[in-house]
């Protein structure tokens, strides 16, 4: 129930509940019980009297009951009136049978499961369910405090209230309020405030002429949001504003403006939607005619739906009319810097082992001349992870699909729809174990069909005509036996080593020099033959730890892994082109960092180690080492530590430009947090900077503290990464249940 209608319903019940009594009484109705004459005009014991009515038993008790004339009765001294789950209590309350008016008076209270209301003196009508209550205050749901001069009962559940206000803080002199001249209030739903100061401990800080407030069940409702400005060195002052429209129960959409002094006027809206419990829509766009020529505009789209049948729908996009928009606009660090955008929207359905999606994809990484675009829409995929065939040692793996595909870049612009289908069967056959060792063989045949491929050349184009691409791949993953060794320095401190190794050959045949001539629109293109062996090792520190059950459990404390390729023909069936930049399967099968410009036998060597000494404090550490150059190629360093109210994370990360097609970088990333940003106090500092220029690319620095009721936070961040050079600072005040106001959003994330 509402405050609101609570508090209507004590003034009925105070309304009618006295005079009822008395009339009762003076009738001596058989349906009414007393324990004291209502004649008597001495106080003895509490005069307790039941009064059936309605839903239940209205039970009176005070220290004295009278009747001051024909029709006027007077209840008083410690007066209680319990009704339900209702209690009301008050020093004296009065009520006349004809007029049906009744008056409380003195210490009035009232409390109802969470809720309860107090005022000092009240006017009512039983008849019309009107009245009125003088320096009134209560809470809803514990939450929402409303105080006033006047409370005047306008109807059956609204009220106006004068010279009052609103707040969530249950101090007497609290720490926000809203102060009104007068406010309208309908039960369960919003106050209407006219003429508002928002206040902070009593200091005017804020006018508002109009403003709406939600109230117990905090139902959404159109209106203006509220307003919030900040400032930025290269936009400017900032000055934004919006309209929060309802579309029914399940939708809205918020309308909203940011006006950049610098820059000019930008414009966005947000949709969201939840027709159902299994789906959910939210859509966001974004976009100025920015006065410096850095204009431009975003979409962002994402919908789930979980469909009849096991079928899913998902719709997620992401698209940017330029990467100067985005640099110069966007909110986070990673979505200034990377320039790679991907939308889809696909059907899928799970049976087993199998699965099939029919989807629309495009990608594009922008560039300044020419960004790249590659769709696929629509595209058909149907494939297995794996089923046994009977009872024989055989497992069935299939992968098959349908494209209508395109591309275009700085180079070549193929057809709108460059038809693609793939066949990929696979079989993989499970031999028996012998003495630890085990032999799982697979062999799998490939055939791609193309309508376009590119004209062999140092410049290539693009011509409609028809390539069918045909392969065998072989491989032979042969796993040793596990050694373990237990060691133990002391009855508490054991360890348990182990060391795993693997091998794997890898045989792909019948590509040949197609590689130049095969359009590439994703992963399963840029395939060449090959003929290679991977080995490596893997060492395993194996501890334990105390649960808070007082048991052990084995984790993980180190482990160490060291792989590396030979290539069987390091001319890769003829693909591989020594001076310029290699990337294609399977050179980045080990490491991310395949790209490759030397021909050569063996690979980089990979090194990845990682320490677990707590369960919330990690430490990874890799390299690839380039024995052919005598040189590292890339490292990177990461931590995380989190213990009680602290958070340290940061990586490390260096490239060298040993060959051609890779570059050489040195960047360090950190972030470091104290507290929780819900509760008390709690900072933030994220960073990244690169050593090499000497540059602090962004830092975003954030201080925040939470009390019972509202919250303050202060942030300010710093970019300098291509065309935007810019200081911000932005301040949010939060108020318990209605909103913020302000811009801050939750601090982003590195790891």
């Amino acid at each position: 129930m509402h405050p609101m209608a609570s508090r209507a319903l004590i003034f009925c019940l105070l309304s009618y509940v006295p005079g009822e009594l008395m009339c009762a009484a003076q009738e001596q109705s058989p349906q009414t019980t007393q324990t004291q004459s209502l004649q008597t005009a001495q106080p003895l014991d509490q005069v307790r009297s039941e009064i059936p009515y309605r839903d239940g038993t209205v039970v009176l008790s005070s220290d004295f009951q009278e009747r001051v004339t024909r029709t006027r009765y007077r209840a008083s001294g410690n007066v209680r009136i319990t009704f339900q789950d209702m209690l009301i209590t008050c020093d004296e309350a009065e009520y006349d049978e004809a007029t049906r008016d009744g008056w409380a008076k003195g210490d009035i209270r009232f409390s109802q499961g969470k809720q309860w209301f107090s005022c000092s003196r009240a006017e009512f009508n039983f008849e019309t369910q009107t009245g009125t209550f003088y320096d009134a205050s209560g809470f809803t749901d514990q939450e929402f405090l409303v105080r006033g001069r006047t409370v005047v009962k306008t109807g059956r559940d609204t009220y106006h209230v004068r010279s009052g206000f609103v707040s969530t803080c249950q101090e007497r002199r609290p720490k926000w309020s809203f102060g009104t001249a007068s406010a309208t209030i309908r039960v369960d739903r919003t106050a209407r405030l006219r003429h508002t100061v928002f206040r902070i401990k009593g200091v005017p800080v804020m006018y508002f002429p109009y403003l709406i407030v939600p109230m117990e069940q905090k139902k959404r409702s159109s209106g203006f949001v509220p307003f919030h400005m900040g400032n930025s060195t290269s936009k400017g002052r900032v000055f934004s504003e919006g309209w929060f429209q309802t579309l029914g129960r399940s939708a809205d959409a918020t309308i909203y403006g940011d006006y950049f002094t610098l820059r000019g006027l930008a414009v966005g809206g947000i949709f969201r939607a939840r027709p159902n419990p299994v789906t959910r829509v939210h859509i966001e766009a974004y976009g100025i005619n920015d006065r410096l020529g850095q204009g431009g505009a975003q979409l962002f789209v994402d919908a789930v739906s979980q469909l009849p049948r096991d079928f899913r729908f998902v719709a997620r996009a992401n698209v940017t009319t330029n990467f100067r928009f985005r640099q110069a606009f966007a909110d986070t660090f990673r979505a200034a810097t990377i320039p790679q955008e991907e939308s889809i929207a696909f059907l899928t359905r799970n049976l087993g082992s199998w699965s099939a999606n029919f989807s629309f994809q495009r990608q594009e990484v922008l560039y300044p001349s020419r960004s790249v675009v590659i769709r696929k829409s629509p595209s058909l995929e149907l494939f297995s992870l794996g089923m046994p065939l009977g009872n024989l040692p055989l497992i069935f793996s299939l992968r098959t699909s349908a494209d209508a595909a395109s591309r275009v870049d700085s180079e070549i612009e193929s057809p709108k729809m460059v038809q693609r289908l793939d066949v990929h069967p696979r079989l993989s056959f499970r031999l028996p174990e012998l003495a630890g060792f085990s032999l799982i063989p697979s062999i799998g045949a490939r055939e791609t069909f193309y309508s376009a491929a590119l004209t062999p050349g140092s410049d290539p184009k693009v011509a409609v005509r028809h390539l069918n691409r045909s392969y065998t791949d072989f491989e032979l993953d042969l796993r040793m036996p596990t050694l373990e060794k237990e060691y133990q320095a002391s009855s508490e401190n054991r360890f348990t080593h182990v060391l795993e190794p693997t091998i794997k050959y890898r045989r792909i045949y019948g590509i040949r020099d197609q590689l130049d001539e095969i359009i590439r629109f994703d992963a399963e293109d840029p395939v060449a033959d090959t003929n290679e062996i991977e080995y490596g090792l893997t060492n395993r520190i194996i501890r334990d730890r105390k649960t808070s059950s007082g048991s052990a459990q084995p984790y993980e404390f180190l482990s160490l892994r060291i792989s590396q390729k030979q290539y069987l023909d390091p001319e890769f069936g003829g693909a591989f082109r020594p001076g310029q930049t290699n990337i294609f399967y399977p050179l980045y099968t080990t490491t991310g960092f395949a790209v490759a410009g030397i021909t050569r036998s063996f690979a980089p060597t990979n090194v990845i180690a990682r320490i677990t000494p707590q369960p919330r404090i990690t430490l990874d550490a890799r390299v690839d080492f380039d024995s052919k150059l005598n040189g590292m190629r890339d490292a990177s360093l990461t931590t995380m530590w989190q213990q009680e109210k602290i958070y340290i994370a940061g990586t490390w990360f260096k490239t060298n430009g040993l060959e051609q097609g890779l570059f050489t970088s040195h960047h360090v990333q950190g972030q470091l947090g104290y507290g929780r940003i819900d509760r008390g106090f709690s900072a933030s500092v994220a960073f990244s900077y690169d050593i090499l220029s000497a540059r602090l690319l962004n830092s975003h620095t954030r201080l925040n503290y939470v009390w019972d009721c509202c919250g303050v936070a202060m942030e300010y961040q710093q970019y300098n990464i291509g065309l935007r050079t810019e200081s911000r600072f932005t301040f949010s005040f939060s108020l318990k249940g209605i909103g913020s106001f302000g811009n801050l959003k939750r601090p982003e994330s590195l790891f």
